[in-house]
């Protein structure tokens, strides 16, 4: 079986996501603020800047960060143990609701979060490296679970040789 290959890939993706936790996400430049995005909110970079945001509005994206990192974290050592075809079946399915979860991250910080936080202080979003970690985690993930389920057609077949 290859399923070494989406082990790894499922365990790159739980680390591009825990990579979240020390990469800022995008950075707003304005006349009065300087502000910092990061998936346990903003936080101003000067010392007297105040930030409009309190520390509960980014907590939708840290309770999705820490889904998808267990979620490809489970994958990864479920994938090492598998031998059934049931066991297969179930990580696919597990696999189909981390690719829903992270892009539901990618929609809820795209869509929402990086347009709402620079309208206070008027400035555009500078996106770090932070911003694109979960879409090298999103295409990890569906390579992985294309893998798999190639792994469950190679499952299949065996038990009907048998």
């Amino acid at each position: 079986m290859s399923q070494r290959l989406q082990s790894i890939f499922f365990f790159l993706s739980a680390l591009l996501f825990a990579a979240l936790f020390f990469l800022p996400l995008a950075n707003y430049f304005g006349e009065t603020n300087i502000l910092r995005f990061n998936v346990f909110g903003v936080e101003s970079m000067l010392p007297d800047g105040t930030v409009p945001f309190k520390t509960v509005f980014s907590l939708p994206v840290l309770i999705l960060s820490i889904t998808a990192i267990l979620l490809t974290g489970y994958l990864a050592i479920g994938l090492l143990r598998a031998v059934k075809l049931a066991q297969f079946v179930k990580l696919y399915k597990v696999a189909r609701i981390s690719i829903v979860v992270i892009v539901a991250w990618i929609a809820v910080v795209f869509a929402y979060y990086i347009r709402v936080i620079g309208n206070p202080i008027g400035a555009k979003p500078t996106f770090s490296v932070g911003a694109f970690l979960p879409l090298a985690a999103l295409l990890l993930t569906i390579a992985a679970t294309f893998g798999l389920k190639k792994d469950i057609k190679k499952v299949r077949s065996t038990d009907r040789i048998r």
